[in-house]
């Protein structure tokens, strides 16, 4: 290796040059020193800026979990207040668990359904316009709209989203929150006397009802609560396919029977209720009323002339026990409503003999008229009598053709 010339420098360092080519030994030691300290640095910054980004990043999750923790919390002291009965408290842990978590759909809608049992109305409206701006034909919605509309007397409204509620959309088990909602539909529809519509409703619910006993006698009595009476036997008869012991199918069938003007056809499904049931007041009262029905019945199938003139005896017997005891208890409608009963009672006593009554068919219809019609006026007046007036009181409905 030979030298640098004599006398020659570094321009850049000012030390004498000792190579031929003339290159500072100086410098470039201390440019390789320099150039692998900023390497070191640049690797080093890098690795503590990603040291600081996954400490931001866990301190992050970390922080989300904090407040999902909190908003869960918060919306569980709200849903038990809820459910406690106590829905001022239960607003107030709602609003909570929405600071902690905005624009959740289900705890705004859980908070709306609190502001509305708060009867803070206008707030819960607010909130449930808001989620059904949202999510359009959700079902949940819908049926809180419906409950605030009929709360207000807003039928109409009321209506049109139960109807919604019905045919949208649900989260989870689907076909029987639609079926609990058509029933509250119907509930609203009978309590506003819109029948035609409450039956409609019901067949609907009817159509489709999975093979479970306890629906389709839920069926059957609705039926029943409209007066289709055809209707509600064919659904105790499905639910005693399904299950032929069925206390409340029995009892169903059997009152459907009775309601329909069947009363004999109506006793064995009673007491088949009664046996299976027999500490159940309303089929033991139902079974009295139905064997008094068919013990007093002048029109029954297959009875002897004498037979339904002895049977009209004793039922012009009771009628005029009971006229007799409601005038005396109301002196004012003797001379009022029960005047006419009271009128033809005295005029037919003493031409009614068994004799009389097998000879003369107008005598004998003259007499049965007088006699329903005679528990129809007292019934008004005085409310129910016994069981056999009770039972002449339908027995007369069915003839006259008036509301059993």
């Amino acid at each position: 290796m030979s030298s640098a010339p004599s006398g020659e420098i570094c321009p850049r360092c000012g030390a004498a040059l000792t190579t031929a080519e003339g290159e500072c030994t100086e410098c470039t030691g201390k440019g390789a020193r320099f150039t692998g300290s900023r390497q070191t640095a640049v690797l080093l910054s890098m690795a503590l800026l990603a040291a600081l980004f996954l400490l931001t990043g866990f301190m992050t999750r970390a922080f989300l979990r904090h407040e999902e923790d909190l908003a869960r919390q918060w919306f569980e002291k709200g849903q038990a207040a809820l459910a406690a009965g106590n829905p001022d408290a239960a607003v107030e842990a709602l609003h909570n668990a929405l600071a902690y978590s905005n624009d959740d759909f289900g705890f705004e809608l859980t908070l709306a359904r609190a502001l509305l049992a708060a009867h803070r109305e206008s707030e819960a409206e607010a909130y449930l316009r808001t989620l059904h701006e949202s999510q359009p034909g959700n079902s949940p919605v819908d049926l809180e709209l419906a409950r605030l509309a009929v709360n207000r007397g807003q039928s109409s409204d009321a209506i049109r989203y139960y109807v919604a509620a019905i045919y949208g959309v649900w989260d989870a088990d689907g076909e029987q929150r639609r079926r609990q909602t058509r029933l509250e539909l119907i509930d609203f529809l009978t309590r506003l006397h819109r029948s035609s519509e409450a039956l409609a409703q019901t067949m609907s619910f009817a159509a489709n009802l999975p093979p479970d006993p306890a629906l389709h006698v839920r069926a059957g009595q609705l039926f029943l609560d409209q007066q289709s009476y055809d209707h509600a036997l064919a659904e105790f008869k499905e639910a005693l396919r399904l299950d032929p012991r069925n206390p409340q199918a029995l009892a169903g069938a059997g009152r459907a029977l009775f309601a329909g003007g069947k009363f004999a056809e109506a006793l064995p499904g009673l007491e088949h209720a009664h046996r299976a049931a027999p500490g159940d007041e309303v089929v033991q009262s139902e079974l009295a009323l139905s064997r008094a029905v068919v013990a007093l019945d002048t029109d029954a199938p297959g009875l002897s002339a004498r037979t339904r003139a002895e049977r009209l005896l004793h039922d012009f017997q009771i009628a005029g026990d009971r006229l007799a005891a409601c005038s005396a208890r109301e002196p004012r409608e003797a001379a009022g409503r029960l005047a006419e009963p009271n009128r033809r009672f005295q005029e037919l006593k003493p031409k009614l003999k068994e004799k009389a009554l097998l000879r003369d068919m107008e005598l004998f219809d003259s007499a049965v008229n007088a006699v329903l019609a005679s528990e129809l006026r007292t019934a008004e007046v005085c409310g129910p009598g016994s069981v056999e007036d009770q039972a002449l009181v339908l027995l007369a409905r069915r003839r006259l053709g008036g509301p059993r």
